[in-house]
């Protein structure tokens, strides 16, 4: 069985294979969507992450590259609940970067994670505020606002604010756990 890294490995090869880097997730919007599926209010089928990740360009997989896509997001995913399940905070991918001498690098890796989350919860959006709008929103806005998908004259305000941003960024492993409890906690 290949370690955690072997399996990440395994999975970018995949992604950014010739005849899908156009359309597919890279792996830290993987990440992003995979965190989302497990901490949110309901836990994604394996074909419907499949679908997120490569779009349209999920029919072109063969056999053993989408046996390989499930086998590397089932060992992601099991060391992502791991994490809660132990009480730790979740490792985010994004965070390796943060050593990397391109600033612009972290940058646009956190937005990808973020995006990726983000995914997971446009697809199933009704659920994800079924335990209340408001809470949903406050839990969410750190990720919606590093996201850099939405273009609205609050989240431009936001953005802006380098202090508050940067809080979002050191806060991201606490208000994933803060999520998780909120839609799995009775």
């Amino acid at each position: 069985m290949p370690s955690l890294s072997e399996t990440i490995e395994n999975l970018e090869k995949l992604l950014f294979s010739k005849h899908l880097e156009e359309d597919a997730l890279d792996y830290f919007g993987v990440h992003g969507l995979l965190c989302a599926s497990i901490v949110g209010p309901i836990e994604l089928p394996d074909a419907i992450l499949c679908q997120l990740v490569f779009g349209d360009a999920h029919a072109q997989l063969s056999k053993n590259q989408t046996e390989l896509f499930f086998s590397c997001i089932h060992a992601i995913s099991d060391s992502i609940r791991e994490s809660i399940l132990q009480g730790n905070d979740i490792a985010l991918p994004y965070s390796e970067e943060a050593k990397s001498e391109e600033n612009n690098h972290y940058d646009t890796c956190l937005q990808s994670w973020c995006m990726g989350f983000m995914e997971c919860f446009f697809y199933k959006e009704q659920e994800w505020f079924c335990k209340g709008e408001d809470v949903t929103a406050e839990l969410l806005l750190p990720i919606m606002s590093l996201s850099g998908l939405f273009d609205s004259e609050d989240f431009n305000v936001l953005s802006r604010n380098n202090k508050l941003m940067s809080q979002f960024e050191e806060i991201m492993p606490e208000q994933l756990i803060d999520i998780f409890l909120f839609y799995h906690s009775e």
